[in-house]
Formats: structure tokens, C-alpha cells, sequence
């Protein structure tokens, strides 16, 4: 859990820093479509985490790589898609099986997937 939610708290400050360097065609659907993302992360990973240390302790965030700082909309694609690569592999975590955290995770995956969607197809 605390790779994952590091992870997606992470996730809110680099979308806020493609957000505010999008460019060029399709950067207004862009800028939109990222600025849903990290309005809405925040509450779905706070929700998935006191679920989680209701369950089992607080967690201890852990360290995450510095901010990409290439705003090309194919590169901020790519990183939707390893983001939602991450996502599926930590999800597989032993304590974070019961329905109740699956469901928190479903929510953010599908908001992963609905920003994917919105930086691919609305330009």
C-alpha cells in the first residue's frame, strides 16, 4: 500500500506540471482532462488509504522520483499508461484484497482510464 499510494499522490503534482505546460494542438482538452485528474485524485486516494489504516495501521509513505518535465502529449499518454501499469501490479497486494479497498482502487483506475481516454481522443 504505501508504494501505491505514493505512487498516486505523486501522480496529482505531475499531472498539475503537464497541466500548466501542455502545448500545441489539443493542449486545451489536455490541460482540462489533466486538471480533472488532479482535482479528483486527491480525495480517491485519501478515501483508499483511511479505508486502509482503519484495516491495518497508518502506512509510511515511501520516496518517489522527481517531476518529468516533457509536456508532449505523447509522453504525458505514456505516463497514464505506466501509471495505470503500476496501479495494476500493486492492486495484486495481499492486504489490499477485500472488496472494499478493490472497489476504492476500481474508482481511481477508472479515472485513470477516463483521463487516458480524454488525452487520446478529445483534441
Amino acid at each position: 500500500m504505501e508504494q501505491l499510494a505514493s505512487l498516486l499522490l505523486h501522480s496529482r503534482t505531475q499531472t498539475h506540471s503537464f497541466h500548466l505546460g501542455v502545448k500545441g494542438v489539443g493542449s486545451f482538452s489536455a490541460h482540462s482532462a489533466l486538471q480533472l485528474y488532479y482535482l479528483n485524485i486527491v480525495g480517491l486516494v485519501d478515501g483508499l488509504i483511511e479505508a486502509y489504516q482503519g484495516q491495518y495501521g497508518l502506512i509510511k509513505l515511501q520516496p518517489v522520483s522527481g517531476l518529468d518535465t516533457n509536456n508532449d502529449i505523447k509522453n504525458v499518454i505514456a505516463y497514464f499508461d505506466k501509471l495505470i501499469a503500476a496501479v495494476a501490479k500493486l492492486r495484486k497486494d495481499e492486504k489490499l484484497q477485500m472488496s472494499w479497498l478493490q472497489n476504492d482502487i476500481d474508482t481511481i483506475v477508472t479515472l485513470l482510464y477516463s483521463t487516458k481516454y480524454k488525452l487520446t481522443n478529445l483534441q
